[in-house]
């Protein structure tokens, strides 16, 4: 008995690891012989502490009391491993039960029938392996443009970090993913990496093109910069500079803090440089959407035909003023002044968080009222956001109304989806190391329509590119049937 125990524990601790693997892995792109390999190992030997992280899961975050990341994690270790160490149990005694009725299990036996088994399941597999349509038109509406040359930085003029952004977790994270240098010109190195993933996706998809953001910082309330309070700065002078050289591969999406005192002057000169949506991130820029005094910003907004993205939903990748800052509700006053607005994230949650922190069904009453209402899908198809895309896909009103976008350089999971993806599919997804085209195909694979990979490019592009677009198609769809 003790020997099965410790055979159990020592399998579910390896299954734990697997699991850590394969959803770390995937995030930047494994193997796919890695990824075959811990999977099977997941889909057989450790199948039992697979279902316990998959039944605590299932029900974490949805009661107040079953919230939080490291109670998770606890749990699931623990359920996993007592399900591990009951089915090594079961086993011993079935084997000396049929040990004392004289019934042997012959090895040659049970790897006939295994290979038999795995023989017709990998045929099946083949048959029923999923065929993607190709999209003819994608827009990515949601990638971040960021920058370092020290903080603070010069207003208008440099990007910067704070302290307490790079001692965020996601820092690290970001920094390996994408090969930045630990110092050195930051700038140009994430522009590399932004300008080769985008150049291989479009030689996927040929019209893809990227909504690229800014991110202004927090004003007191004289309208002055507030560098104590803020995390990330990149100026849409610096965006405006960065499109202009790409500009058949990026639109501008600069981000004005109402809050800032030359809030006009700076929205006059990102409509001169052609701008059709800006950006506002109320939790980390501590703006409350609602504040009568943006009135005017808002309706400035909807006079030029500038729509508006508003950060909704909770934010983990930098500090926040409060995270009530993200509730859709308060995005009222912006659409009663005419503004098409687009709610970043559909006020979602990761599956850990406590119900209060969700707010999507909030978003959908207010869909009903308001047709000029979107939103986005960037980030929800990442480590901690299964949810999401299925909860939309069952919601038509939602449904109709989104907005494709990645979130870039945030890297989307096909891991967490496993239980919703054909496994050649999911090995396919795990190995993309592409974050643009690993998003497009994991949301795609999910039930995401081509229209919503599409609605960035309604809502943003000019008539005059969207009839170049137009015929780019047209000419790449006639030379394809020419071939």
């Amino acid at each position: 008995m003790k020997l099965s125990m410790v055979m159990a524990l020592v399998t579910s601790l390896i299954s734990l690891a697997t699991w850590v693997a394969l959803a770390t892995g995937a995030n930047s792109g494994l193997s796919p012989v890695w990824a075959i390999i811990g999977l099977f190992w997941l889909a057989t030997i450790g199948l039992p502490t697979s279902l316990g992280v998959v039944l605590v899961a299932s029900i974490w975050g949805r009661v107040e009391p079953l919230s939080g990341l490291p109670g998770f994690l606890i749990c699931s270790a623990a359920l996993g491993a007592a399900f591990q160490c009951l089915t090594f149990i079961a086993l011993r005694r079935l084997a000396k039960a049929a040990k004392a009725k004289g019934q042997v299990w012959k090895s040659s036996r049970v790897l006939t029938v295994l290979g038999t088994v795995g023989v017709l399941v990998t045929a099946g597999l083949w048959m029923t392996r999923p065929i993607q349509v190709p999209l003819s038109i994608v827009v990515d509406g949601h990638a971040h443009l960021f920058g370092d040359q020290g903080w603070p930085p010069v207003h208008n003029e440099t990007c910067g970090l704070s302290p307490a952004q790079k001692a965020n977790h996601t820092y690290p994270i970001l920094t390996r993913l994408l090969h930045l240098p630990a110092q050195g010109d930051v700038n140009e190195a994430y522009v590399r990496a932004l300008v080769g993933q985008v150049q291989e996706a479009r030689r996927a998809i040929g019209s893809f093109r990227v909504v690229l953001l800014a991110q202004d910082c927090r004003y007191t309330e004289d309208g002055d910069p507030d560098w104590v309070n803020s995390s990330v700065y990149v100026p849409n002078q610096y965006l405006f500079g960065v499109v202009s050289r790409y500009p058949d591969w990026f639109l501008a999406c600069p981000s004005i803090n109402p809050q800032r005192k030359d809030w006009e002057a700076e929205l006059e000169y990102c409509v001169a440089q052609g701008a059709r949506v800006l950006k506002i991130h109320p939790p980390t820029q501590g703006v409350n959407p609602a504040n009568p005094r943006f009135r005017a910003f808002y309706r400035k907004c909807a006079q030029h035909g500038v729509g508006i993205i508003f950060h909704t939903g909770a934010e983990h990748s930098a500090p926040i003023a409060s995270s009530s800052l993200g509730d859709p509700r308060l995005l009222e006053l912006a659409l009663e002044e005419g503004c098409t607005v687009i709610a970043a994230h559909a006020g979602t949650k990761a599956f850990f968080e406590p119900p209060a922190e969700e707010h999507f069904q909030q978003l959908t009453a207010m869909m009903d009222a308001h047709p000029k209402l979107y939103a986005d899908t960037a980030v929800l198809a990442s480590l901690f956001r299964w949810r999401c895309i299925p909860t939309i896909v069952r919601t038509p009103v939602a449904l109709s109304r989104m907005v494709h976008g990645s979130d870039w350089p945030f890297p989307s999971n096909a891991m967490v989806f496993w239980h919703r993806l054909h496994p050649f599919a999911l090995v396919r997804l795990i190995s993309e190391k592409n974050l643009f085209l690993r998003d497009i195909l994991l949301k795609q694979a999910l039930g995401m329509p081509p229209e919503t990979f599409m609605q960035a490019s309604r809502l943003f592009e000019s008539n005059e590119r969207k009839v170049v677009l137009r015929n780019e198609n047209n000419s790449k769809t006639s030379s394809d049937q020419a071939r």
